[in-house]
């Protein structure tokens, strides 16, 4: 019985960390890695970048998404674990509205490299690797917070131990009621954006696909 168990917990977890339908590329893929893009390399190779959007601009026949680059788990999902390496600009043809492509979002684009470019943040000069995107899929930001929870009652005291007071009444007091909880909070929920999926193009990478 634990083998099986066993097994059906590694299927499980398997398909927990199978990579979304929108990220995935052709096999045999070789992707290309945002550090050598950074120093002009990479040009015309096939990438899965992500990261959290820093910004959103809409141009005269595409939109511009500024990223903050971070390396991918094997689900997808850009991490925010180590520290990013730096931006680039993520290109969506014609006009996606900001409204869904929130700052602070995370996201993961699959695409081609193209030419760097020069930009800036602040003052700061700055040299963004670019990815033309093809497909791309948005996590909305989450956070745990701790929280009081507000009971209400008719009994003095607990079950569970001492304490004194109705639930709700100002001068309750019990260390199982007043002790903190926690939650996962996520959002806020924003519209699908509006975009059709482009196909990669195929034959100009020939290893193994890879994340880098």
């Amino acid at each position: 019985m634990w083998r099986n168990l066993s097994l059906a917990l590694v299927v499980l977890l398997a398909g927990c960390a199978s990579m979304p339908d929108e990220l995935k590329v052709p096999e045999g893929t070789n992707l290309a890695a945002y550090n050598l893009a950074r120093e002009g390399q990479e040009v015309g190779k096939t990438a899965r970048w992500g990261g959290v959007v820093t910004g959103v601009t809409n141009l005269k026949d595409k939109t511009r998404i500024e990223v903050m680059f971070t390396s991918l788990t094997n689900s997808g999902r850009p991490s925010l674990d180590n520290p990013s390496p730096g931006r680039f600009y993520a290109y969506v043809d014609g006009f996606v509205d900001p409204v869904s492509i929130p700052k602070g979002y995370r996201v993961a684009l699959v695409g081609t490299v193209g030419k760097a470019e020069k930009g800036q943040v602040g003052d700061f000069s700055y040299t963004y690797p670019v990815l033309n995107v093809s497909n791309f899929k948005l996590w909305a930001p989450q956070q745990q917070v701790d929280y009081y929870p507000d009971r209400w009652g008719p009994y003095w005291g607990s079950p569970f131990g001492y304490g004194y007071g109705y639930w709700g009444d100002p001068f309750f007091y019990h260390p199982y009621y007043y002790g903190p909880q926690r939650a996962r909070v996520t959002g806020p929920k924003v519209p699908k954006p509006d975009y059709t999926p482009k196909p990669l193009p195929r034959g100009n990478n020939n290893q193994p696909g890879k994340q880098k």
